[in-house]
């Protein structure tokens, strides 16, 4: 999605800024983990992608999440916004996930108490990894679906533009993941393949971010939505 475009639907001069930090602040560490792993053997571990332990991406993906959390709080609480309280929990649960590592917990316990195996190439973990998902998934819709179907169309359509970037950050998070187990064992394709998947979800969860503050900031009575831009240029391209 070309700047030209936040211009011309998202005019909101804080919300763009903020997220040409963030999305240069993730070009940097995207970079730096390709140097750090051609040149320097993945030394310091802390600043790759994957870091084994804490590293300094996955710090900043903490501070995003905790973003998100502070903008659509405010966004209930200040601006009266119920519809969104969602959002809240959604962010927190995906925070407490990130830092836990809940879901590859939830994975080995699905796998070992549902005695699932190995098919297609799949280890039985990601199956269970597959299960947590569509657990959390099922859980959340329902909740969802009860604050959406109250809302205004506004918020409706709103609710729609954050899943569609939210669909981009599980493509990434979770598709790509599951791509990735296939060539653990191919390390070319596997290096790749993380830069794929973590760049793509540091990437996509700034862009979750600077919709969000895009929200709190935004006091235009124009509404303009992603979903709005995303049909017309499906309409354009039809004709």
């Amino acid at each position: 999605m070309p700047f030209s475009v936040l211009k011309q639907y998202f005019d909101q001069a804080i919300a763009t800024k903020f997220l040409k930090v963030l999305l240069l602040i993730d070009v940097v560490f995207i970079i730096g983990h390709l140097v750090i792993v051609t040149l320097f053997n993945s030394e310091p571990s802390t600043l790759l992608l994957d870091a084994k332990g804490l590293g300094y991406p996955e710090l900043f993906q903490y501070l995003k999440y905790s973003t998100v959390i502070a903008f659509s709080t405010y966004i209930v609480f200040a601006k009266k916004r119920y519809s969104y309280v969602p959002f809240i929990g959604l962010f927190v649960v995906l925070l407490l996930d990130d830092v836990f590592q809940i879901h590859s917990k939830a994975s080995y316990f699905f796998a070992y108490r549902l005695k699932l195996h190995a098919v297609f190439g799949f280890k039985a973990v990601m199956y269970g990894q597959l299960l947590y998902v569509a657990l959390l998934g099922s859980i959340g819709s329902i909740f969802f679906m009860l604050f959406y179907r109250h809302g205004s169309c506004s918020t409706k359509k709103t609710y729609i533009d954050i899943f569609v970037l939210f669909v981009l950050f599980l493509f990434f998070g979770v598709g790509i993941d599951i791509v990735h187990q296939l060539f653990l064992n191919t390390p070319k394709i596997g290096a790749l393949l993380t830069v794929l998947e973590e760049g793509g979800e540091m990437i996509s969860l700034s862009l979750l971010v600077w919709y969000f503050s895009f929200l709190v900031f935004n006091t235009d009575n124009k509404k303009y939505f992603l979903k709005d831009y995303l049909t017309s240029r499906c309409r354009l391209n039809l004709n």
